[in-house]
């Protein structure tokens, strides 16, 4: 500015000397006089360019203060973070709940499989004890009918009565036995045989006429004949009570072999994911990478809030 008040005085002097016309000097004066004017003008651009610069330079420090204290803030989160990491307090995947879902899931399994397994069991035994009491008492009868039926000379009740009158506990295990054979008759036989049958067996018969009964006649051939056709019939309840005990023992067999295949498939299942659940392969895995991206962020963080800084004190 004093440059240019210097170029200004001048001009002015040589005007006041009376130098009207376009004289070297007028020229000069008005080369000086444009000469200022440039001069103010890349002043004012300097000037414009230097405020500019210290705007600028004023945001980005403020950005760079801004970017530190958010950079400051997030390292303080990550180094929390990894340290919940370390100490197991934070889970990045369902692995720990979906083993613990499969592992109660297969002991319900497996329980309920055993309760079932447990239950036919009892089924099968309690089955089993019918149909053997029923095979023992139907094979004693037919013993009895064949015995008494074989000493007919004597009479067919009289031969009973001699075959029954063995001891008192025999006996009522045999009655036990009969009575039983009765029962089960009594579905097959038709009613005047179920009759004859309980009559021949328990012997609730009323007092025999031992004349009618020991004398060669056709009666007596007729009672042989009928006990024959009794014995036949309690001969095939036998023979489906035993089939029967014989299928149902394949079946018992059948089931625990199957069970036992069940088990032991899903108590391998168990310990898979019970050691599945113990070694937390895919929580490890996940745990250890985001603590490895954790630890490269906050590094980098750190080397961004060191350069920043090192800029604002500048």
């Amino acid at each position: 500015m004093a440059r240019s008040f210097r170029l200004g005085g001048l001009a002015f002097l040589l005007l006041s000397l009376g130098a009207v016309a376009m004289s070297p000097v007028t020229r000069v004066v008005e080369l000086l006089e444009g000469l200022s004017k440039q001069i103010d003008t890349e002043a004012k651009a300097e000037e414009d360019l230097y405020e500019t610069f210290v705007c600028w330079a004023k945001s980005i420090i403020g950005q760079k203060t801004r970017s530190n204290a958010a950079a400051t803030a997030r390292i303080e989160e990550l180094e929390t973070y990894i340290k919940d990491l370390e100490a197991g307090r934070i889970e990045l995947t369902t692995e720990r709940v979906d083993l613990e879902k499969e592992i109660e899931t297969l002991k319900g399994e497996l329980e309920v499989a055993t309760q079932l397994r447990d239950k036919e069991a009892e089924d099968f035994e309690t089955a089993r004890d019918e149909m053997q009491k029923a095979i023992d008492a139907l094979t004693e009868a037919i013993e009895v009918l064949k015995a008494a039926t074989a000493d007919h000379k004597k009479g067919v009740l009289l031969a009973l009565r001699g075959k029954t009158a063995v001891g008192a506990a025999a006996r009522a295990q045999e009655a036990t036995k009969l009575h039983l054979a009765v029962s089960l008759g009594e579905r097959m036989l038709t009613r005047g045989d179920a009759v004859f049958l309980e009559r021949l067996l328990t012997g609730e018969v009323p007092k025999a006429d031992w004349k009618k009964l020991n004398r060669k006649a056709t009666f007596k051939m007729d009672y042989k004949a009928r006990s024959f056709k009794i014995q036949e019939t309690l001969a095939k309840m036998l023979e489906t009570f035993a089939d029967n005990l014989k299928e149902a023992t394949e079946k018992e067999e059948e089931a625990k072999e199957l069970f036992a295949k069940l088990k032991e498939s899903k108590e391998t299942e168990l310990k898979a994911a019970t050691d599945a659940l113990e070694k937390m392969e895919k929580e490890t895995g996940a745990r250890g990478l985001s603590r490895e991206q954790s630890v490269t962020e906050v590094e980098e963080l750190k080397t961004q809030v060191a350069d920043d800084t090192k800029y604002i004190e500048q």
